[in-house]
């Protein structure tokens, strides 16, 4: 089993040492909310950098409402030449229902491979989407949930507060 750090015996013990144990986290304290817009971009809150040379176990819980017109897409921003896969749990984009309930999507993809999400029966209720991966560096730098509409349209596709993202070194 990996650990990241390797704690020895009779190694002392700094800040910085039990620091880099610790995940890194980022939480979003308010709403995001893109209209008429199907280009993606990084999400303001949920924005993490990553150490070069290193491979992260990564979860990203998204709550979000859209229309059923408009739908969400993500993908991610990783550092130059990482690699790595994620996995996408939520709503198939074909749900759109007051009901959560119904066809789900999960499935493993590329980080830049666009996911689109089903939705509750209009923009006010959420729902939510999950996604986890591997992100393995050889450069450092941003890792991001990059998201906008999947259609186009003005009633707005939002990301809301309480999504967050955990990135844990695994190596």
């Amino acid at each position: 089993m990996s650990q990241y750090p390797v704690f020895y015996a009779g190694q002392r013990i700094t800040a910085g040492l039990l620091s880099s144990a610790l995940p890194l986290e980022a939480y979003k304290g308010s709403d995001t909310t893109r209209t008429a817009t199907t280009v993606t971009a990084d999400d303001p809150d949920l924005v993490l950098t990553l150490e070069a040379a290193a491979t992260y176990y990564v979860e990203m819980f998204i709550h979000y409402a859209a229309s059923s017109a408009e739908l969400l897409k993500t993908h991610w921003t990783v550092p130059s030449g990482a690699t790595g896969f994620r996995n996408a749990w939520g709503p198939a984009q074909t749900v759109a229902t007051s009901d959560p309930a119904g066809d789900g999507r999960w499935g493993i993809h590329g980080f830049t491979t666009d996911v689109q999400y089903g939705t509750r029966s209009n923009a006010t209720f959420q729902t939510m989407a999950w996604e986890t991966g591997n992100v393995v560096t050889t450069g450092g730098g941003t890792l991001a949930l990059k998201w906008a509409q999947n259609t186009s349209g003005l009633v707005g596709t939002r990301v809301a507060a309480g999504s967050f993202m955990r990135a844990k070194r695994i190596l």
